[in-house]
């Protein structure tokens, strides 16, 4: 009986790794040359944008034209961004961050 509940033990050990890999965020698109993992937006406008990270500190970019309409980005949502530098900030995809990230 013991030696069932060990490999029963195993057994679902190596399905939990799996599924965490497998959550293992894509790499970034490219010409990315920085992200911003776990971020909130809490101020948008056409020509800024503000954002917040899980240990409270802001980080605030002036915007080009390639962003999407401040409407996208709701209250709530915790996201990572992929962006790349310029005279002003140039978006290149976004995308919900997983689990993990956002405890830490």
């Amino acid at each position: 009986m013991k030696k069932i509940a060990v490999f029963a033990a195993l057994f679902l050990l190596i399905l939990l790794l799996t599924k965490i890999a497998n959550q293992v965020p894509p790499k970034p698109p490219p010409g990315t040359a920085f992200s911003l993992k776990a971020q909130q937006v809490v101020q948008c406008s056409p020509e800024e944008i503000t954002f917040v990270d899980n240990h409270q500190k802001a980080t605030h970019l002036e915007k080009d034209s390639s962003w999407p309409e401040c409407s996208v980005f709701h209250k709530d949502d915790v996201l990572d961004f992929y962006l790349s530098r310029g005279e002003r900030t140039k978006f290149l995809s976004y995308e919900p961050t997983v689990w993990w990230r956002k405890a830490m």
